[in-house]
């Protein structure tokens, strides 16, 4: 799972292509075919062209696929008990791909046959079929086709066109304005794993959109679906089996006006030859004597030891050897100038004949690297004081003002294999490796610490470097037997998260500009963190039909994740310096000169005092905290029944219930911590009605109960230390899960195929809620994970997507689609905070909204496409209301997050969020070559925390990502 890994797969995607030779001149006809009642796949049915003689049988998921030489051709299509459909005119071309896709009719209709011309042939039927009527719960989604037009060149940016979706930090999905706690995110099936432990959902940010085949978001419960989401389940399909040969490369180039060329860009001067791959060569890590426990117990005595010159030179040597360590990676930065960010995107595949069956094979690799510079980098704590009447209850804890620099490298490699034997089984194999590294600089320049300091200015420094890997490994299956149907799937999941030598430098600055160390300040740190999980997932699904009306689905469904998780932290200490050594230089001294003071010669041993005792210059202690470090397991059994009810033709439901039983166990390395527990069964009933007024407009009810959980980071007593100077966030081993009850409306019509109207209303009520508070009663604020007592939630979604060629024919290319989310949720203050609070301010409300919570959404997309000249394109925009992203402390404004604009002063200038607002033009010339230009926030928004207290803001982070502008090539053999 390391750097060969990459290099092997590659190696296997260079021989593949180089023996991708002499592409078949032939064209394909691929397509479902589906029953026009159920909207359900059929397995097995005919494709005949009686003029060649030549034909093939759908699969298990009702797909069929012909290899033809360029040509007019007549298809007919059949099945026993359904109509037979001819299919006339259907033109192949040369190395294309023609989508066809069938409905038939039960033969207890009128006609015998239908004849039909594919020129006349609405091809996207069959799927408006399957959403329309085979569709469960709710649902919504995205198609590939519509990400290839749209240019998405990820998932996570696919999820913002999907109705009350809003994406996170770039990756991570929130539905319907819950946080990523309340949303799940899988892949064919399987919930995906997060290797950030203050996360509960997976980004979705390095799954490529050219890998992906459809993402589908679930937004009410079945008994089928995980127990453990009430925003909504986001499911990527990962291509499969391809139709034919295909092979893409995209390669794309951007330019950020706040960062491209920046010369204030920061670096780490630690560089090794695999930081370009993303990965540490060992230049970072931990000296050996710093992981030996029994050297560790000696180091406090060693340090009066060689004062009073009790060692020997060998131990002498080898104690300045491991104090030194530290001297070649200080807190100094390198200046450097970054480029352009660059991607590369290859994928290819190909299906082969195999006896009376099917091979095929998807590979891929991709690679970015990509920058980020903020000149004006805004970080601020509030707390409040005892409100007065008219006043402000604001009053600054920390200011900070400076820069920060950021260098990310993402890679990934995916591959998967499917075997068909037969039209009733198939059988794949994927496997998929994620390699994500940023090395980040943060520099806060001419900062205030009133919290700690009485005068003078604090200046704060932050260098890191963290790497996660993902090495997921699946094996699927899905079986038809005569009226069963069985699905499958096991997976193999390793994943990691790596941060070697983080640096942490809090260095005040009195009024004569010298720097110097007080107790009220941290001494410099460095730390080391890595995390380790190991997780296991067994799925299996069964499916009958009991009846022409009745159909039993059951299943079961086993998952483990093992964590191992360590923290260390090694402080500078300066107690027995003599400052008076003419070989020494002082922090005051050196005034900011990092290298000068951290250096090997001011380090260890230095000297003597010409009486034989040794002369110490800066050293460093253990300080790591047992209680940091913790190993944990989450494992979650289910099973589940459902019965489908067709009562008639306009008819339908499903109910049912999952059982799921949650048991996990948290324990920190410290001696008699308190464990993290939790060991407890949930029964999940879900209850959905469809009623279908006619083939174009259907009314779905939903009720159901689901749940969420703590994951392990939020169970361990780990107490983060915050390096930007805010309050640090501590587990909480006695919090529990939260129970959902969640009701669902939905109202929808699909004039044609690729047009859609739909309103929703949805409520929830949860019960003891996971909330982050503020604890301002202890000596030091902390940020804890706690169980309110209760919350609830409301709101309407309504989507819009139109052709516009009803206006004019010369709008005939245009397509408008747009969708609406307006949210309004409370969570209760638990007794303690709201007690608190009151104290300080009676006035004080006693809810707040859901963390990460907007209070409405709205998605705008507006798209051109003319196959005739090959141009294309679409406007895009997102805007969201602000959203709480941290409590206040005490009487303190809670702190809410928004796209927004500051004026000269760095003040808020409007309440109004700004849209994140991006254009794409493209151009598709002949040979499958494209080149596409692209401008994102084109509105020059800035990334806002703020807080507001009597009609005045105060800003809390403030950061301009830029506009963007980047230019993509694409070669496409498809």
């Amino acid at each position: 799972m390391k750097a060969h890994f990459m290099k092997y797969l590659l190696t296997i995607l260079l021989f593949l292509l180089m023996s991708a030779q002499g592409l078949a001149q032939r064209g394909t006809v691929t397509g479902v075919v589906v029953d026009k009642e159920t909207g359900e796949e059929l397995i097995g049915a005919n494709v005949f062209i009686r003029s060649i003689s030549q034909g093939a049988a759908t699969d298990i998921s009702g797909r069929y696929n012909l290899r033809l030489e360029p040509g007019v051709y007549t298809l007919e299509f059949s099945f026993i008990t359904f109509q037979k459909q001819i299919v006339e005119d259907v033109e192949v071309e040369a190395g294309k791909v023609l989508q066809l896709d069938i409905v038939l009719v039960p033969d207890n209709e009128a006609l015998d046959e239908v004849i039909i011309s594919a020129r006349r042939l609405d091809n996207n039927e069959a799927s408006l079929l399957r959403l329309q009527q085979k569709s469960l719960p709710v649902q919504d989604g995205i198609s590939s086709e519509e990400m290839s037009r749209a240019g998405f060149s990820n998932s996570a940016e696919s999820m913002r066109q999907v109705t009350g979706a809003s994406v996170e930090g770039g990756k991570f999905i929130v539905m319907r304005g819950l946080g990523d706690r309340y949303s799940i995110s899988s892949m064919d099936g399987v919930v995906l794993p997060t290797t950030n432990p203050y996360r509960n959902s997976a980004g979705l940010d390095l799954i490529p959109s050219s890998t992906v085949d459809n993402i589908v978001v679930k937004k009410t419960f079945s008994p089928d679906l995980p127990g453990n989401f009430s925003g909504g389940a986001v499911d990527v399909t990962t291509k499969s089996l391809p139709d034919r040969l295909y092979f893409k490369l995209s390669s794309t180039v951007s330019y950020n006006d706040q960062t491209t060329f920046n010369n204030n860009f920061m670096g780490d001067p630690i560089k090794n030859s695999l930081s370009r791959l993303g990965y540490d060569d060992g230049s970072r890590a931990r000296e050996s004597l710093w992981s030996d426990s029994d050297y560790l117990k000696k180091l406090n005595n060693y340090i009066i030891q060689i004062q009073n010159n009790m060692l020997s030179p060998s131990e002498i040597e080898s104690f300045n050897s491991t104090m030194r360590s530290f001297s070649n990676r200080a807190f100094t930065v390198s200046n450097e100038t970054p480029g352009l960010n660059h991607s590369l995107n290859v994928m290819v595949g190909n299906r082969y004949a195999l006896g009376s069956g099917n091979l095929g094979f998807n590979l891929g690799v991709n690679y970015s690297k990509s920058f980020v510079q903020y000149d004006e980098r805004e970080i601020n704590n509030f707390t409040a004081r005892i409100p007065e009447e008219g006043a402000s209850r604001m009053q600054a804890f920390q200011l900070n003002s400076g820069s920060e620099s950021s260098d990310q490298v993402d890679s990934g490699l995916m591959g998967a294999v499917t075997y068909q034997p037969g039209s009733n089984h198939e059988f794949t194999y994927t496997s998929i490796y994620n390699n994500s590294a940023s090395e980040s600089v943060l520099d806060m320049r001419d900062g205030y610490y009133p919290g700690a300091l009485s005068s003078g200015t604090y200046n704060n420094r932050v260098i890191s470097f963290v790497q996660r890997e993902l090495f997921n490994n699946q094996l699927k299956g899905r079986h038809h037997f005569d009226g069963f149907d069985v699905k499958w799937s096991a997976n193999y999941i390793e994943s990691s998260q790596y941060e070697p030598d983080t640096r942490f430098i809090g260095a005040p600055v009195d009024n004569s500009g010298q720097y110097f160390f007080v107790r009220e300040v941290p001494l410099p740190f460095h730390f080391f963190r890595d995390l380790d999980d190991t997780q296991y997932n067994l799925k299996l699904d069964g499916e009958t039909n009991i009846s022409r009306w009745f159909k039993l689905k059951t299943g079961a469904f086993y998952t483990r994740k093992d964590r191992d998780f360590n923290e260390f932290r090694y402080q500078l200490e300066n107690n027995g310096t003599d400052p008076d050594f003419d070989g020494f230089i002082s922090f005051r001294e050196a005034s900011g000169n990092y290298e000068g003071y951290f250096s090997p010669e001011n380090t260890g041993v230095i000297g003597n005092d010409g009486n034989g005792n040794n002369l110490l210059g800066i050293t460093y202690r253990d300080q790591t905290r047992p209680q940091n470090s913790y190993t944990g397991f989450e494992q979650v059994s289910a099973f589940y029944l459902m019965g489908i009810f067709d009562f008639t033709d306009n008819f339908k439901a499903f109910a049912g219930a999952r059982v799921e039983k949650t048991d996990f166990n948290v324990q920190s390395s410290a001696v008699n911590a308190q464990k993290g527990e939790i060991d407890v069964t949930d029964v999940l009933p879900s209850l959905n009605v469809i009623y279908s007024l006619n083939e174009k407009t259907n009314i779905r009810l939903s009720a159901s109960q689901t749940l969420a959980r703590p994951n392990i980071r939020e169970l361990a007593p780990f107490a983060s230390f915050d390096l930007l100077g805010g309050f640090p966030i501590v587990g909480n081993p006695e919090i529990t899960r939260t129970n959902v009850t969640n009701l669902d409306f939905r109202y929808e019509i699909f004039p044609k195929s690729t047009e859609l109207v739909a309103i929703s209303a949805f409520y929830k009520d949860f019960k003891n809620p996971i909330v982050m508070e503020l604890d301002v009663a202890s000596d030091q604020p902390q940020y804890q994970y706690i169980n309110t007592n209760s919350g609830r939630l409301f709101g309407v979604e309504l989507e819009f997507r139109k052709g516009l060629g009803f206006i004019s024919s010369r709008f005939d290319n245009f397509k408008f689609s747009t969708n609406f989310t307006y949210i309004n949720s409370r969570v209760d203050l638990s007794d303690n905070e709201l007690e608190t609070r009151r104290r300080l301010d009676p006035s004080i409300k006693a809810f707040r909204s859901f963390p990460s919570q907007s209070p409405y959404i709205v998605n705008f997309m507006l798209n051109y496409e003319n196959q005739e000249t090959g141009w294309d394109g679409n406007i895009y925009a997102n805007v969201f209301g602000p959203r709480l992203t941290a409590n206040g402390a005490g009487a303190a404004p809670d702190i809410f997050e928004m796209y927004g604009k500051l004026d000269g002063n760095g003040q808020l200038q409007s309440e109004r969020p700004v849209p994140d607002l991006n254009i794409k033009v493209r151009k598709t010339f002949v040979n499958g070559l494209s080149a596409a230009l692209s401008v994102s926030n084109i509105l020059d928004f800035s990334i806002i925390q703020y807080q507001e207290d009597n009609g005045e803001y105060f800003i809390n982070s403030a950061l301009n990502p830029g506009r963007t502008v980047s230019l993509s090539f694409t070669y496409d053999l498809n």
